[in-house]
């Protein structure tokens, strides 16, 4: 039966988008190079730039240590642009000190095509988040006191992160103590202040919200996408900034009080909003989505997922189409295999999974689309025992 299962679960690949009643499947992709890394890859991240210019930027094993208080594996962020058919390095390691462990990699470009990269490392018992945007001519900034911290580890994970004209905007979650429930503010840097401003905050401060995604307008004003309620029973809200406060986007995008992970949301070329999210349906965590028209939320079909679903990474074309790739676990073993599927207006249209290796675990995907459409996914991939970077362009 295992066996059985194991097969049905290759074949599921070719038949995600009939079964959600979607169109034909995409042909298979074509590997790309890669980054020559002799360490395992921890995290994965891939933007495009208006120019269609791909980055990729990765976190990466450097060893382990010894802090006095234990034993730490030591990671480093590095980043590279495409370049005349390679991989350039932009700089060297992005950590201001090392070893530190470093996690939740955010790598994103302002309206221009700069990239800026933000982390987390942990420091003693805090987690603070590093900062570093990269200038032509000049390297990656030394925005070393611009580090934000907090005793409460929720605080340093709970973000967004945007960039507009070379600056880092973040969506910001934190505990609130008295009273009791939480903050999602968006805040900026002010150079005049030399610290974070925060503005007004998003959510209901009575009710425990999280998970926020940003992104930002053609003119630079933010659009949010966040969780809230309860664990077991929130509803996924968005909100648009007009200038002077925050106007609502309709109601609740989910149909009722669930379950419900892994914000993530674009914009097209007209500033509408598509979000994708994670949901517990009869028992699985389910990647679904939707887009605003203007008026209302309108549902992308069902359920884009067939297994259980993770780590959703969500892209626009210049049509301003959807493209999602994620996760799912197989069937009997709990491999990750990497899948994607681009929206075409009315359904979406899958690819064969990606993996180098379908019998191998993968995990950690991110997906860009360049000007001219095409579709580019990174993630990493069990190799021999070892993660690797892979990089594949999707036909």
């Amino acid at each position: 039966m295992l066996r059985r299962a194991a097969l049905l679960t290759l074949a599921l690949p070719f038949l995600t988008a009939a079964l959600a009643g979607g169109a034909a499947p995409h042909a298979p992709g074509v590997a790309l190079p890669v980054p020559h890394l002799s360490a395992p890859v921890r995290e994965v991240a891939l933007v495009a730039a208006p120019d269609g210019t791909l980055h990729l930027g990765a976190v990466v094993d450097s060893g382990r240590f010894n802090s006095g208080r234990g034993t730490f594996t030591g990671r480093v962020v590095r980043v590279w642009r495409a370049q005349r058919g390679a991989w350039q390095p932009l700089g060297g390691v992005l950590n201001y000190r090392q070893p530190r462990p470093a996690s939740n990699l955010n790598l994103v470009l302002d309206e221009q095509g700069r990239p800026a990269a933000v982390w987390n490392e942990n420091y003693g018992d805090n987690d603070i988040v590093e900062l570093r945007a990269w200038r032509e001519g000049e390297g990656w900034t030394d925005w070393g006191t611009r580090y934000l911290g907090d005793d409460l580890p929720y605080a340093a994970r709970t973000r967004a992160v945007a960039a507009w004209r070379g600056e880092v905007v973040l969506a910001w979650g934190e505990y609130l103590r008295k009273p009791d429930g939480s903050q999602l503010t968006v805040r900026r840097w002010d150079p005049a202040q030399k610290s974070w401003v925060r503005g007004p905050a998003f959510n209901d401060l009575r009710a425990f919200s999280r998970t926020p995604a940003l992104a930002l307008t053609r003119s630079g004003q933010p659009v949010v996408a966040w969780l809230q309620g309860e664990v077991t029973e929130s509803r996924v809200l968005a909100s648009r900034w007009d200038g002077a406060r925050w106007q609502a986007l309709g109601g609740a995008l989910n149909d009722g009080p669930a379950y419900v992970a892994s914000t993530r949301m674009v914009l097209d070329g007209q500033d509408r909003p598509t979000v994708a999210w994670l949901q517990q349906v009869q028992g699985q965590d389910t990647l679904l989505a939707r887009r605003w028209n203007g008026a209302h939320w309108v549902p992308m079909g069902g359920a884009l997922s067939r297994l259980y679903a993770s780590a959703p990474a969500l892209a626009t074309d210049p049509a301003g189409h959807a493209v999602l790739a994620w996760v799912e676990e197989r069937i009997g073993d709990g491999l990750g295999q990497i899948h994607a599927a681009r929206w075409n207006g009315q359904t979406w249209a899958a690819w064969p999974v990606l993996n180098r290796n379908a019998r191998r675990d993968a995990r950690s995907p991110a997906v860009a689309v360049d000007r001219q459409g095409r579709v580019t996914v990174a993630w990493r991939e069990d190799v021999g025992g070892r993660y690797t970077l892979q990089v594949q362009r999707l036909r």
